[in-house]
């Protein structure tokens, strides 16, 4: 004890920092009585009997009641923030970005504090959970295995906590990999380990000799994790283009180490670098240079070794996506992302695609470019959260039809809900249904006063899948009248009538709010500009009764300075201060 204090005060002395002793804390590992009294005599730290809370973290002095102190109060905790926030005024969206933002974070701080092994029990009461409040105690009506999915392939990339935390306890292979004497639990584990020992298990041939201690909790957790994540992915964990030159498989060939250091300093660190079978250092000029440099005998040691058929076959392919996660990077920023998106790729929780489902209904084969154009008008329709909620349900279908219900209630009646007497399809109920139509029809009309011609084919209301010769600079105009039908069609959805045009130009002001406050706060205001002037030309002309009274409208028209001053040209929602930053050519384009 006494040489711990001198070595704790001679470091204090170079360092210039000096550790609390009154608000230290310490455990005491003894069974003999005697030695434990002259130690709580002599030390000045507090000696506490069952646990340490530091930054959040609660350290147990037996290895066992780790999980209890750590991972059991994190559930309650989220549970009790997400009970707490159930009743939030919040989108359906809303909440996912709340388990993004909220509960994410403080998951991934416990679990990379903390990478020991988790029961699977207690990922899926925290999916559950988190499930219901999500669809608000509701029955989810999207799989969870489609929301998980990235946006490419039609999910929303909700977050997967026991991917994530297999994504941490994996990375601790990034270090090994680099013989990195730092940010390894080795160093905690067993002390007089050698780092290089770790280094021989990824992609070398150490890892089929090496034997686990009792206590290595985390090392051996994370070994695990990694051969089971390369098997999923049918890559050898032993031997690949990423071995190492200073590998195990090449050390015991005896090769000099002066050799080693030539091949690594001119030709490359990997086997990749240096090359297998016929490319055996022949690869550039350099590597020719140093053949003819290096000793004869470990020259044949080498070309023994890299010209078999074994290591040929095994490294003649390129390095894959996670291979080069490991091997590649210099910095170990984005790390965890990387592996978890990696993980993601060999979940075998395989899901729909939704827009494939929308092709098949509408008895259409998407193209590559469609697939990309529906997912990217996802994200890009509108600036306001809450309207481009209503997109992301469409797409994701969302929706509970006639169909859909008569399957889960075992029932024969599929008669769409409004009355028509059709089979209410998904497609039914958003565009072929008679009482449907006529609000259709007015869209198309308002695009014919705008000048946009485009086709009727409910793949661009209902997903954004414009054809090729669409006038560009249109899009967002569109995408907002076709959302503003959306919203005023899902109303209606079991209601005998048809949605009305005044509806739906009501709605399209409330979009016109939205996106105008969010316009201000993203600093995108002539974005907004360019988007709306014409459009709110069309709607006044169309409804006189809109522009009578100005300060009833939604959200920005309390700012304005008067309907009776728009002559201009202006957009009559506009403040005055904003109106004056517009660019003249802009100006004039929309009298109302």
């Amino acid at each position: 004890t006494r040489e711990l204090l001198n070595l704790i005060n001679s470091f204090g002395e170079v360092a210039g920092y000096k550790i609390n002793s009154n608000k230290s804390m310490a455990f005491l590992y003894t069974k003999n009585k005697q030695a434990e009294k002259e130690i709580r005599e002599t030390t000045p730290f507090s000696i506490v009997t069952n646990n340490i809370k530091y930054l959040g973290v609660t350290l147990t002095k037996e290895v066992k009641d780790l999980y209890d102190k750590n991972f059991k109060s994190l559930k309650k905790e989220i549970k009790e923030d997400l009970r707490r926030w159930k009743d939030l005024p919040c989108s359906w969206i809303g909440r996912i970005n709340i388990v993004k933002m909220a509960i994410l974070p403080k998951a991934i701080y416990r679990f990379n504090a903390i990478p020991i092994k988790i029961p699977t029990q207690f990922f899926n009461e925290l999916e559950g959970a988190i499930c219901k409040f999500v669809w608000n105690n509701k029955k989810p009506r999207i799989a969870k295995s489609l929301l998980k999915d990235k946006r490419t392939s039609g999910g929303i990339t909700m977050p997967d906590l026991k991917l994530y935390y297999r994504a941490i306890v994996i990375k601790t292979a990034w270090y090994w990999y680099r013989d990195r004497q730092v940010d390894q639990w080795n160093r905690i584990e067993d002390p007089e380990m050698n780092p290089h020992t770790y280094g021989h298990l990824i992609f070398d041939k150490g890892a089929k000799t090496i034997q686990w201690k009792k206590d290595s909790i985390f090392n051996n957790w994370c070994w695990h994790n990694w051969l089971l994540s390369c098997r999923r992915m049918r890559i050898d964990p032993y031997l690949s283009p990423c071995t190492k030159v200073k590998s195990k498989w090449i050390k015991e060939l005896h090769i000099k180490p002066e050799t080693l250091k030539l091949i690594e300093e001119k030709v490359g660190k990997s086997l990749e670098d240096m090359g297998t079978g016929e490319k055996f250092l022949n690869r550039t000029a350099m590597a020719c240079a140093v053949r003819s440099r290096i000793d004869k005998w470990d020259l044949m040691k080498l070309q023994s070794f890299c010209k078999a058929k074994d290591t040929v076959n095994k490294t003649k392919r390129p390095p894959t996506d996670w291979e080069r996660i490991f091997t590649y990077p210099k910095s170990d920023r984005g790390l965890i992302s990387n592996i978890y998106k990696e993980l993601k790729k060999v979940d075998f929780r395989k899901s729909n695609n939704p827009i494939k489902k929308w092709g098949s209904e509408l008895n259409k084969e998407f193209s590559p470019e469609e697939y990309r154009m529906a997912e990217k008008h996802l994200k890009k329709c509108s600036t306001s959260l809450i309207i481009r909620e209503m997109q992301i349900k469409t797409t994701l279908r969302f929706h509970l039809t006639p169909v859909r219900m008569a399957k889960i209630k075992n029932s024969g009646d599929s008669r769409c809900w409004r009355g028509c007497g059709e089979r209410g399809t998904l497609l039914h109920c958003w565009w072929d249904c008679r009482l449907v139509q006529p609000l259709w029809k007015s869209v198309w009309r308002f695009l014919r006063k705008l000048d946009i011609v485009l086709p009727e084919d409910p793949a661009i209301p209902l997903l954004g899948i414009y054809p090729e010769d669409a006038p560009t600079g249109k899009k967002d105009t569109c995408s907002t009248m076709f959302i503003a039908a959306l919203f005023i069609i899902a109303r209606s959805w079991k209601e005998p009538r048809c949605p009305s045009t005044e509806e739906w130009i009501q709605k399209m002001w409330y979009i016109y709010t939205m996106e105008y406050y969010s316009a201000i706060k993203k600093n995108e205001f002539m974005k907004f500009l360019a988007k709306w002037m014409d459009l709110e030309g069309i709607i006044l002309s169309e409804d006189p009764d809109v522009a009578v009274s100005c300060e009833t409208m939604p959200g920005p028209s309390k700012h304005r300075s008067g309907c009776s001053q728009s002559a201009n040209g202006w957009i009559t929602g506009l403040p005055m201060e904003e109106l004056e930053k517009v660019p003249k050519e802009l100006k004039g384009s929309a009298t109302l």
